[in-house]
C-alpha cells in the first residue's frame, strides 16, 4: 500500500533536518489515494478509540487505538522502511505495540517527553492524516510539534517548530530528543498515525 512521492533533494533536506534538530518533516509525501484510504480507516476506528489521560509526571490527553490493517501495511511497507534507512542510516522494523492511531481534540495535548522505551522507539514517525483549525492563525495553537533537543533549554524555547499539516510525515529521534504537542485550542483537531521503530537485527 505505501505510495510515497519524494525527490532525492527532499530526502537530503529531511536527512539534514534530522541531523541538525533530531526531527524533520516532508509535506505532500503521501499519494492522495493512499492518504484517503488511511483517513477512511482512521474514521472507522475513531468510534472505538479510548481516551488516554495522565496529569502526574508526563501530562497528556488524547484518544488512541491500535493500528488497523491499512495503517500497519503503510507503516511497515518497504517504501517507509527504505526511507527510514536513507534518513537515519540504519535499518528498522515497526514496533507494532508502540504504534497507534492518535486523535487530538480541543484541550488535548502531549507534554514534553522522549519516546519510551528507547529499544522500541529508536526512530519515530508521525503521519498527519487530517487537521482542522480556525481560518485565522494564532500563536496559541496545538497544530505544531515543538522540538527541544536532547536537553530542554532553561527558558523552554524550542529549537524547531514543525507545523501540523495533513499529508505531512514527521521523522525523528523521538527517544533521544525532547518534543511536545501544546494544548489544542477551540476548533482544532488532528488525526494521526504515531509509530515507533526498533533497530532491525
Amino acid at each position: 500500500m505505501p505510495r510515497l512521492i519524494c525527490t532525492p533533494g527532499e530526502i537530503r533536506e529531511l536527512r539534514d533536518g534530522v541531523a541538525a534538530f533530531g526531527f524533520g518533516c516532508l509535506i505532500g509525501l503521501i499519494d492522495p489515494d493512499a492518504l484517503r484510504d488511511l483517513r477512511a480507516e482512521a474514521h472507522e476506528r475513531f468510534a472505538s478509540s479510548n481516551t488516554a489521560e495522565q496529569t502526574d509526571g508526563l501530562s497528556y490527553r488524547a484518544n488512541v487505538i491500535s493500528l488497523g490493517p491499512r495503517a500497519r501495511e503503510f507503516l511497515s511497507g518497504s517504501q517507509v522502511i527504505e526511507l527510514l534507512s536513507l534518513v537515519f542510516g540504519e535499518k528498522f522494523a515497526l514496533a507494532d505495540q508502540k504504534s497507534c492511531f492518535t486523535f487530538y481534540q480541543p484541550g488535548d495535548h502531549l507534554g514534553p517527553h522522549r519516546d519510551e522505551p528507547e529499544a522500541e522507539c529508536s526512530a519515530t514517525v508521525i503521519v498527519y492524516l487530517a487537521t482542522r483549525g480556525p481560518s485565522s492563525w494564532s500563536s496559541r495553537t496545538g497544530l505544531v510539534l515543538l522540538v527541544y533537543g536532547e536537553e530542554i533549554a532553561d527558558d523552554g524555547t524550542p529549537r524547531l517548530t514543525i507545523p501540523t499539516q495533513a499529508g505531512a510525515i514527521v521523522f525523528g529521534r523521538g527517544s533521544k530528543v525532547w518534543h511536545e504537542r501544546p494544548k489544542l485550542e477551540a476548533g482544532e483537531s488532528v488525526d494521526a498515525l504515531t509509530a515507533c521503530y526498533r533497530r532491525a537485527s
